[in-house]
C-alpha cells in the first residue's frame, strides 16, 4: 500500500457555495521536478474537443516557501508546475448537470473527473487518492471507485478519468444482481414513481444483454441518475458506471419521461461492451490531450442506439409495437436529414471533432446515431437472411468482444467488416452495405423496406407539410 500511495497523486476535492458555483481541488503530485500539468481536452463518449480549460477560474502553485502563486500557461490546456512545488491549487466552474460534466449544490457533489483533474502526461500510471473535504459523513456517494479509509482510490489516469463520483444527502439507491454481478441504481432527484417496475426493468434487459454476450466486463456497475429541475435528457457511458441525467425531475414521473430514462439506460449498458472494450483503435487508450478523431463512430454510437432499443424488445420491456415506434422515430430522424445524402457516416463520425452534435451547416453530415443504427439495422437483417435466422449481428458483437475487447485489442474499420462478413457466411458478403451506406451517401430506403419485409413487417412513409413521416406494422 506504501507504493501505491508514493504513486498517487493525492487529491482533495471542496465546493465553493459563495457566488457562483465552483469546486476547488488541491493536488499533491509525487514529484519534485518541473512538469507540465495536463487537463483533458475532451471526454469519452462526447467525440469532440470539450475545451475544459475555459471553466478554469485559477491555478495555483504552492512553492517551498509555502505561498501560493499563479501558475504560467504552456498551452491551452497545460501550466507548467515548476520544480518543487508542494502542490497544485485550481478552482472550476461547477454549475452545469448534464450527463458529462460537473455541478453543485447545497446537496449535491457531481463531479466527472475527466471535465476537471489534471493529471501528469508522462506519468499516467499514477493513480488517484480523492478526498471529498466538505461532504458530510451521512451523505451517500455513488461511484464505481474503491475506497479505503474515505478515500476513493483510482488506479491510473484512464481509471479516474472514467469514473463520475456522485455524493448527496439525497439518493435514492437500490440494488439487483445479474449473472452474479451487482447492479446499483443511485438517483438523485424525484424519486422514481414506480419502484419495482423501474428495478424489474433494468434487471430485464440487464439479463438479456449478458446472455448475448456471454459474460459482463466489470465486477459491478452502477447507474448513477441525476434528476435536476433543468431541461435535460443526456447518458454518458464509464467502465463500470453510467450517468443519466433527465429534467425537470418530474418528467420522470410520465410515462414517456420513465420510457426515455429506460431507453438510455439499455443503450448506456450495451456501451460496456462497445466502446468501453470493443474501442476503436485511435482511442485506445484514450489521449486526453487533442483531439482523436475515428471514421467509427458509427460503430461506437449506430450500433450501441439500435442494440439497447432492440434490447429492450429481445427482454420483453417494450412488445413489437412498442419497438415499431421506437424505430419509426429513427427512421424520421433519418428521412428528414438530408446531410445523409451529402457526407457518409464514416466521414460525419470523423467530423464529430469538426463541429460537434450539432447540425452544423444545413445537410452537410449525418448523425453517427441515427444513420449508424440504420446502417446497424441493414446490417443485422442482411446477417438474419443470409444465414437463415441462424446468426445475426449480435453474433458478431459477440465474436468481437471475445476477439478484441476482452483482450483490450483496438478496433479497427477493416478489422469490423471481417467480422460481420465471417458471420454472415462469405469474405464480401456485406460489402455493398459498407460500400452505400458506411462508406457512402446512398438513398437507403429501398434497402429498409427490403430488410423489414424479410422480418415480416411493412414499412411506408407519406410526406406532410414537407416532412416525412414513416409507418412501420406487422406485415
Amino acid at each position: 500500500m506504501a507504493r501505491t500511495r508514493l504513486q498517487s497523486i493525492e487529491l482533495s476535492i471542496r465546493r465553493l457555495l459563495e457566488g457562483p458555483p465552483r469546486i476547488e481541488l488541491t493536488a499533491v503530485f509525487p514529484t519534485q521536478e518541473s512538469f507540465e500539468a495536463q487537463l483533458p481536452t475532451w471526454r469519452p463518449g462526447r467525440y469532440e474537443l470539450g475545451q475544459f480549460a475555459q471553466y478554469i477560474y485559477s491555478m495555483d502553485g504552492k512553492g517551498k516557501d509555502g505561498e501560493w502563486n499563479a501558475l504560467k500557461k504552456t498551452s491551452l490546456h497545460t501550466w507548467h508546475v515548476p520544480e518543487e512545488t508542494k502542490a497544485v491549487r485550481w478552482v472550476f466552474h461547477a454549475d452545469t448537470f448534464n450527463a458529462g460534466s460537473t455541478g453543485i449544490a447545497d446537496d449535491i457533489l457531481y463531479v466527472n473527473p475527466v471535465n476537471c483533474f489534471l493529471y501528469h502526461p508522462n506519468h499516467q500510471e499514477w493513480g488517484y487518492t480523492i478526498t471529498l473535504d466538505d461532504v458530510p459523513a451521512f451523505w451517500s456517494v455513488a461511484t464505481g471507485l474503491p475506497t479505503e479509509g474515505g478515500k476513493l482510490l483510482a488506479r491510473d489516469v484512464q481509471h479516474a478519468m472514467d469514473s463520475p463520483i456522485l455524493a448527496s444527502s439525497n439518493l435514492w439507491h437500490r440494488t439487483y444482481t445479474s449473472n452474479g454481478i451487482p447492479f446499483h441504481i443511485w438517483v438523485y432527484g424525484q424519486t422514481i414513481p414506480d419502484e419495482q417496475r423501474f428495478i424489474q426493468e433494468h434487471q430485464n434487459f440487464t439479463d438479456a444483454q449478458i446472455a448475448h454476450f456471454g459474460s459482463f466486463p466489470a465486477p459491478h456497475y452502477h447507474f448513477l441518475y441525476v434528476l435536476s429541475e433543468r431541461e435535460e435528457r443526456h447518458g454518458v457511458e464509464h467502465e463500470d458506471t453510467t450517468v443519466i441525467a433527465q429534467g425537470p425531475s418530474a418528467k420522470c414521473r410520465t410515462e414517456d419521461g420513465h420510457m426515455e430514462l429506460i431507453g438510455i439506460a439499455s443503450h448506456e449498458l450495451y456501451h460496456a461492451w462497445n466502446v468501453k472494450r470493443i474501442r476503436p483503435a485511435e482511442w485506445t487508450p484514450y489521449d486526453f490531450s487533442k483531439a482523436c478523431p475515428s471514421r467509427m463512430g458509427y460503430i461506437a454510437e449506430g450500433v450501441t442506439t439500435y442494440m439497447g432499443d432492440l434490447f429492450l424488445f429481445e427482454s420483453g420491456v417494450i412488445d413489437l409495437d412498442g419497438w415499431c415506434r421506437l424505430t419509426e422515430r429513427l427512421l424520421d430522424r433519418h428521412l428528414n436529414n438530408p446531410g445523409r445524402l451529402n457526407m457518409s457516416v464514416a466521414d460525419s463520425s470523423y467530423d464529430t471533432w469538426l463541429d460537434g452534435y450539432v447540425t452544423g451547416s444545413p445537410g452537410r453530415k449525418g448523425s453517427i446515431y441515427v444513420e449508424g443504427a440504420v446502417l446497424a439495422l441493414l446490417c443485422d437483417a442482411c446477417i438474419m437472411e443470409l444465414t437463415s435466422g441462424e446468426a445475426s449481428l449480435q453474433t458478431a458483437m459477440r465474436l468481437l468482444w471475445e476477439q478484441f475487447g476482452k483482450p483490450r485489442i483496438g478496433l479497427t474499420e477493416a478489422d469490423y467488416w471481417s467480422v460481420l462478413n465471417e458471420v454472415a457466411g462469405a469474405p464480401n458478403a456485406l460489402d455493398s452495405l459498407r460500400n452505400d451506406f458506411a462508406d457512402g451517401t446512398k438513398d437507403s430506403w429501398e434497402a429498409l423496406v427490403a430488410a423489414m419485409e424479410h422480418q415480416g413487417l411493412s414499412l411506408t412513409k407519406v410526406r406532410r407539410d414537407g416532412i416525412w413521416r414513416t409507418t412501420l406494422i406487422a406485415a
